[in-house]
C-alpha cells in the first residue's frame, strides 16, 4: 500500500508508476511523507461506482449516471427516480434506499428515500470532492476537508467528534461513520454494538477505509488490511496469504479486498455467493459492494457483478459500454473501490447495505 498514493496530491507519483509500468517501491513513511501534506485540500474524485442493497449505480464516461436493480425492491419506497437535471456526475453513492451523486460543479445531489432527511442537502453545504450513504444518512466531505453529515442520527452516526481534524477519506456503514484524517488517523463513530467504532490502538496510518453493516476495514500505509467489528461471518478475518491491499469495501456481512496486482479476494459471509470471485475476472480498476453483491469494473472498462441479483442488481445493462475509471480520492458507505486511471493504484469506495 506504501507505494500507492491515492490522493491528488499522489498524482504524478502514480503516473509515474504508470510510464514505468510497476509501482514505485517506497518504505511507507516515505509515501506518508509526501501524501500528507496534501490530504487536508482534497479535489474533486471520481468515483464510477455505487452499489446500494439492491441496485448498482455507475457512471459512464460522459457523466450519466446509470443505476439498475430493482432500486429498491420491497416497495415504491425503494424506487429512485433521477433528477431529471443531474448532470456530468463524478461520483455516486448509494445507501439502504437513497443514493448521492456528486456533479462536476462540487454540488451534491441526493434523491430517492427521504424518511430520515438523508436526501436534505444542506443549503449552505460548499463544494463536494466525496460523499458516502448509510443506510438513513449521508456524510459529504467538503473541499476545504469538512465533513457534513445528514440524515439520520439515532445511532449518533452524524454526531461528529469535537476534535475530529481535516477529514480525507469517510466511509458510511449502516449506522456507523468513520473518517480518515489528514495524519492518517481514523475515526468511527455512531453504532457501536459490534465493536465497529472500536479502532485499534496500534493501527497505523490508514491510506483507505470502508465501512460495512457492521465492521469496519482500513488499509494501513505499509499494505496491510486491519478490520474490526462484528466477525461471526468471518468478515474480518483477512486471508493471511493476503498481498498488500489498495482498497478495501465493506457488504452486510462480507468484505473485499483490491490487492496491488489488481486481483479481487473477497471473504467473509458467502450465502448469497458474494465472495465467489469470477475465475475469469480480469485486472480490477474498480469495485463496489452492496449488501450481499459485488460489481467489478475490469481493466478493459467491462462491468462485471456477483452475488445475490433477486432484484436485478447484478444484471449489467446491455449496451452500458466501457467504465473509464478516473482518479480517485476517497470512499463512502457505498465503498466503491477504484484504481487510478492506467496505474496499478488504487483508492477506496466501498458500498454496503
Amino acid at each position: 500500500m506504501a507505494q500507492l498514493v491515492l490522493l491528488s496530491g499522489g498524482q504524478r507519483l502514480l503516473r509515474q508508476a504508470t510510464a514505468e509500468r510497476r509501482l514505485p517501491r517506497l518504505r511507507s513513511d516515505v509515501v506518508l511523507e509526501r501524501l500528507l501534506p496534501f490530504l487536508a485540500l482534497p479535489e474533486p474524485q471520481k468515483v464510477v461506482l455505487a452499489a446500494g442493497s439492491h441496485c448498482t449505480c455507475v457512471v459512464r464516461p460522459d457523466g450519466q449516471l446509470v443505476c439498475f436493480g430493482n432500486t429498491f425492491a420491497h416497495s415504491d419506497l425503494w424506487h429512485i427516480s433521477l433528477p431529471a437535471d443531474l448532470r456530468s456526475v463524478v461520483a455516486v453513492a448509494a445507501g439502504f434506499a437513497h443514493a448521492c451523486a456528486v456533479q462536476a460543479d462540487g454540488r451534491l445531489a441526493c434523491f430517492g428515500d427521504n424518511s430520515h432527511g438523508q436526501c436534505n442537502v444542506p443549503p449552505d453545504l460548499g463544494p463536494v470532492v466525496a460523499v458516502a450513504a448509510g443506510a438513513y444518512h449521508t456524510c459529504a466531505l467538503q473541499a476545504d476537508g469538512r465533513l457534513v453529515c445528514f440524515g439520520d442520527n439515532s445511532h449518533g452516526q452524524r454526531s461528529l467528534p469535537l476534535d475530529l481534524g481535516p477529514v480525507v477519506a469517510l466511509a458510511a456503514g449502516e449506522n456507523h461513520t468513520c473518517a480518515v484524517q489528514s495524519d492518517g488517523r481514523l475515526v468511527c463513530f455512531g453504532n457501536n454494538s459490534r465493536g465497529q467504532c472500536n479502532v485499534p490502538a496500534d493501527l497505523g496510518p490508514v491510506v483507505a477505509v470502508a465501512a460495512g453493516g457492521f465492521h469496519a476495514c482500513a488499509a494501513q500505509a505499509d499494505g496491510r488490511l486491519v478490520c474490526f467489528g462484528y466477525n461471526d461471518f468471518g468478515q474480518c478475518n483477512a486471508p493471511p496469504d493476503l498481498g498488500a491491499v489498495v482498497a478495501a469495501c465493506a457488504g452486510f456481512f462480507h468484505t473485499c479486498a483490491l490487492q496491488a496486482n489488481g486481483q479481487l479476494v473477497c471473504f467473509g459471509g458467502n450465502s448469497q455467493g458474494q465472495c465467489n470471485v469470477p475465475p475469469a475476472l480480469g485486472s480490477v480498476m474498480a469495485v463496489a459492494a452492496g449488501a450481499y453483491h459485488n460489481c467489478a469494473v475490469q481493466a478493459d472498462g467491462q462491468l462485471v457483478c456477483f452475488g445475490r441479483t433477486d432484484a436485478g442488481q447484478c444484471d449489467v445493462p446491455a449496451g452500458l459500454g466501457p467504465i473509464r475509471v478516473g482518479l480517485l480520492a476517497a470512499y463512502g458507505d457505498n465503498r466503491s473501490l477504484q484504481r487510478t486511471e492506467m496505474t496499478g493504484a488504487a483508492v477506496v469506495r466501498c458500498l454496503n447495505l
